[in-house]
């Protein structure tokens, strides 16, 4: 499993696409972090001249709008990098090699998961000198930026392994990344939907399959068990499915 995660990290980190990635997110997030501290000037400005008392609160003003937005920038890059972990085996044509080698089929998920959960963990760690800018200008909520980084970690964790899992499903790269969009849209749109059905257990249950529903306590500052135990069942199980998936085309091959 070592070896098929260093692997994967050679290939990800020889390859321009993980720069262009990385750049544009810590980009799009600067420009997202700048966006918000303008909206909190402009809303102090107007305060003083209501001559309102009491102060804005960071957190709320700027860090719920800032992580919102990098949420959204979450969901687009998670499938750009989970894309190529088995699509690009199958191009290539070593997708056979994979099943003749001494290793079984759960270590080498499990070493191509990792390295791509360690590109996009990076990715969101140079993303931190945004916070970091903030900080030097500002005193914000601690305690809301790490749960906040903690719910990304959790749910991107999440969607790399739907994406995997549509990785596994086909040769071409570019469909593995749409189909990942797609299906994570879904899961997030799902809370959506809760107050318009009849049923009251129906609309419980998409409320709790909702990524964006698990995701807002992260970013009021607040870790809760049944979010956390959420992603990782949601990543274990579509790892799990993934694990059949090749099981099957070890079967077939």
């Amino acid at each position: 499993m070592r070896s098929i995660f260093l692997k994967e990290l050679v290939q990800y980190f020889s390859s321009p696409v993980f720069f262009a990635l990385a750049c544009v997110f810590v980009g799009v997030a600067g420009v997202f972090l700048y966006n918000a501290v303008a909206y909190a000037n402009l809303l102090a400005t107007q305060i003083s001249q209501y001559q309102a008392s009491g102060g804005i609160s960071v957190s709320a003003v700027v860090l719920r709008p800032l992580f919102t937005d990098m949420s959204l920038l979450v969901i687009l890059l998670v499938p750009l990098i989970s894309m190529r972990l088995y699509a690009e085996e199958k191009a290539s044509g070593t997708m056979e090699l994979l099943f003749t080698y001494p290793v079984s089929d759960l270590k080498v998920l499990l070493g191509k998961y990792l390295a791509g959960f360690s590109v996009f963990v990076l990715i969101l760690a140079i993303s931190g000198f945004n916070t970091a800018l903030l900080a030097a200008a500002t005193t914000p909520d601690w305690g809301v930026i790490l749960a906040s980084y903690t719910g990304l970690l959790l749910m991107g964790g999440a969607i790399l392994a739907l994406g995997v899992l549509a990785s596994s499903l086909t040769r071409n790269q570019v469909i593995a990344a749409a189909a990942t969009l797609g299906a994570v849209l879904v899961f997030w749109t799902l809370g959506w939907f809760a107050d318009s059905v009849s049923s009251g257990y129906l609309g419980s249950a998409l409320r709790e399959l909702s990524l964006a529903g698990h995701l807002s306590r992260f970013f009021n500052g607040m870790i809760m068990l049944k979010d956390v135990v959420f992603y990782l069942l949601f990543t274990v199980f579509f790892l799990a499915v993934t694990l059949r998936v090749l099981d099957f085309h070890r079967c077939r091959g």
